[in-house]
């Protein structure tokens, strides 16, 4: 095999507090790799993990295993565009490293791709059985969120997807900072086939997501695939000038009825109404000025520590997290 020549799959991992897992992960992900694709590489991205994740990784004598490291927790977002500037495979497949992603199923995504049917083999979530009411519950309102206010019905989606080198370069192609890489491969709107899976349990530990995290979540994929919540912000002030205009006219005929006080509990209402109304909407604005700033400072996406395997394809540029293009 010429290791000039790019593998026809890159498959990446992101990786945070996988310490308990990422070695039988591995070793499942290889054996299913090596039945069904005689040329690819699998890259890691500790995202910063506070365990022995690295070590862990190290300690594996992998021959196609390569790894980068992360100086800090820069987010999963951060480690699936790492892994994607680095993976050279003509079709790149992304998965979690905690099991719940099937290696058996690359097969069947490969297939597809092979076939020329689909640019992206997307990986729907049929159950959700292993996880808690909790995760359920905030997947739930996420997904719902996001169908309303951006379009974008990602029920059941997954990170877990297979892309065409062609995907991959219009999705590095894209200039902005803050991104959301399942809304930005469905935006791209290449041919997708989609395939069902059961979310299987974690081979080790716990699920790293917790609400607060999904709130972030949801607030950056909003503001960076969607303007409605500022159009809602506009339709409320039309129903705070129809209110006033009521309470004018309501005031206009107690004076002419000689009523001395009257409305004290209806103006109440309106004001507090919105008072409240008002706040959330600065709230909204403060969101798409936080993307703007986060946009603006122009710093790179995350920083390398350290590399596995990877020394040879790693420029200075690359290092620091920049789009050497």
């Amino acid at each position: 095999m010429n290791p000039n020549m790019p593998p026809e799959l890159s498959v990446i991992v992101p990786a945070f507090n996988e310490a308990e897992g990422i070695g039988a992960f591995l070793n499942q992900l290889i054996g299913i790799l090596n039945g069904c694709c005689g040329n690819f590489e699998i890259w890691v991205v500790d995202d910063g993990s506070q365990d022995a994740t690295w070590e862990k990784l190290s300690a594996e004598h992998i021959p196609l295993l390569r790894a980068l490291r992360f100086t800090r927790n820069f987010g999963k977002e951060a480690a699936i565009l790492a892994g994607l500037r680095h993976a050279r495979g003509r079709a790149v497949i992304v998965m979690d490293a905690d099991g719940q992603h099937p290696p058996a199923l690359l097969p069947e995504m490969l297939a597809l791709w092979r076939a020329g049917s689909a640019q992206i083999v997307a990986a729907q979530k049929i159950t959700r059985h292993s996880d808690g009411w909790r995760a359920r519950f905030n997947a739930y309102c996420f997904n719902g969120l996001m169908r309303r206010l951006t379009g974008l019905d990602l029920s059941g989606a997954s990170d877990f997807r297979l892309l065409d080198r062609r995907v991959v370069d219009a999705l590095l192609a894209f200039p902005e900072k803050v991104r959301f890489f399942r809304g930005m491969t469905v935006w791209t709107g290449f041919v997708t086939a989609q395939i069902g899976f059961e979310v299987a349990p974690r081979i080790a530990g716990h699920s790293q997501w917790s609400t607060a995290q999904l709130t972030r979540l949801a607030i950056t994929a909003i503001t960076a695939y969607s303007a409605k919540p500022l159009g809602m912000i506009f339709r409320l002030g039309l129903l705070g000038l129809a209110a006033a205009v009521l309470l004018l006219l309501q005031a206009l005929y107690s004076w002419l009825s000689g009523i001395a006080v009257s409305g004290w509990t209806s103006l109440t209402v309106v004001i507090l109404f919105f008072g409240s109304a008002t706040l959330l909407s600065l709230g909204v604005l403060g969101a798409y000025l936080a993307q703007i700033f986060e946009e603006i400072k122009r710093r790179p996406e995350f920083l390398i520590q350290e590399s596995l395997g990877a020394e040879a394809v790693l420029s200075p540029l690359e290092r620091s997290g920049r789009d050497p293009l």
